[in-house]
């Protein structure tokens, strides 16, 4: 498959441009099953890990009044992250598919926008803290960058393949 020669775990896409090339000329089927795996992959692997990283780092340091809240906002980008995965998979890609079968007017709902600037503002926030340095804290901000990387390719995907072909 080729989300097993493209994707490792805990490195994010490996080669941007290949991936690209791919899917821009691969068969829908194979552009929402590559997205579809990505979606699995958040959500099963990427957030959970991410998750831990805060947990240890908030009981490694229970005096830092900050970081509960900047995990909060983690969390409600998370709670967003899943209803925007939920409509594409249950409205946008379906719809996609069935372009093969018939013309029609099929619109992208549901902007990548409003996602992105949630995992920057977070690395920012870490960043910005005096405890930035901590080891647990480096290792949240590495995995949160290199899920931002994956999260702005998969948004890439979306827009300049499927919102193309469903205009």
């Amino acid at each position: 498959m080729l989300e097993n020669s493209v994707i490792n775990e805990d490195k994010g896409l490996e080669n941007d441009f290949f991936v690209r090339s791919f899917l821009v000329q691969s068969k829908p089927k194979v552009v929402v099953d590559f997205l579809t795996a990505s979606h699995w992959r958040y959500e099963h692997e990427i957030i959970p890990k991410i998750e831990q990283n805060f947990i240890r780092l908030i009981k490694t340091l229970p005096n830092e009044p900050t970081l509960p809240v900047i995990f909060n906002l983690f969390l409600k980008f998370q709670l967003s992250l899943k209803l925007h995965i939920r409509m594409e998979e249950e409205i946008v890609f379906p719809k996609y598919l069935c372009i093969l079968k018939r013309e029609g007017e099929i619109s992208m709902t549901g902007s990548h926008e409003a996602q992105e600037p949630y995992v920057n503002e977070i690395i920012k926030l870490l960043n910005r803290t005096s405890y930035s340095k901590n080891p647990f804290c480096q290792l949240l901000i590495q995995r949160l960058d290199k899920f931002e990387i994956e999260l702005n390719e998969h948004a890439w995907i979306e827009e300049n393949i499927i919102s193309k072909n469903l205009q």
